[in-house]
């Protein structure tokens, strides 16, 4: 949704693809600007810490859709672009945001990306991230070889790391799923993911995660 987000939710598993030598392609949906909120120029300063921070991973191919931050609206022209990318570059795996997520941008970015993926004809399979709300992990990858990695592309991040301290509270989060890899030694730190799966039932799964976000909204307004 937001340069960033690519590596709070899946730095350390993007790392460990580029160095298995798989083709990474960032897509970037919104022009990181901070729902008004930071400096006038955020857009550019974030495009260029997002190239700074994905080169740390190993990632050159980055492409940004430029729509508005904080205020993301799905639209036909929205889902042709990602139909369009997918159909080019024909991903095996695609990573995008949970629509658990506290943030706005993320929840309907993630919910018009798995429609798109949902009617997309490749074979590809697609995995949910976290980063502000904790998932009903299905999948648990170890990081523990590049968490300097994702370490140090966080920090590239320096205009939002000025706003919130995104770096601690994201290794906090990496230590809390290491403890899924409890007995293998030197494993402390992990990423979590749900994967989604193309057949109807997800409809449905689509539809739980949904009615259980309004719930805990809810809860949190009373």
């Amino acid at each position: 949704p937001h340069p960033d987000d690519e590596v709070l939710g899946c730095g350390g598993t993007l790392a460990l693809l580029r160095q298995k030598k798989c083709a990474v392609k960032v897509i970037f949906v919104t022009d990181g600007a901070g729902a008004g909120t930071l400096d006038p120029d955020a857009p550019a300063i974030r495009r260029k810490e997002a190239a700074e921070s994905l080169a740390v991973v190993g990632i050159d191919d980055m492409e940004f859709l430029d729509e508005p931050d904080g205020s993301f609206r799905n639209s036909p022209h929205f889902e042709n672009k990602v139909h369009t990318l997918l159909q080019q570059f024909n991903p095996d795996w695609l990573f995008l945001p949970s629509v658990l997520d506290y943030h706005r941008d993320h929840v309907a970015i993630g919910h018009a990306v798995l429609s798109c993926w949902q009617s997309w004809d490749g074979p590809g399979r697609a995995f949910v991230y976290e980063i502000w709300s904790p998932l009903p992990a299905t999948r648990v990858v170890d990081i523990s070889s590049v968490i300097d990695l994702k370490k140090q592309a966080i920090s590239r991040y320096v205009l939002p790391l000025t706003h919130c301290d995104y770096l601690s509270a994201n290794i906090g989060l990496a230590v809390y799923r290491g403890l899924y890899l409890s007995g293998k030694t030197g494993s402390n730190y992990a990423e979590a993911f749900v994967e989604a799966e193309k057949k109807a039932a997800f409809g449905g799964l689509l539809k739980i995660l949904l009615n259980l976000r309004f719930y805990l909204e809810s809860l949190l307004k009373r």
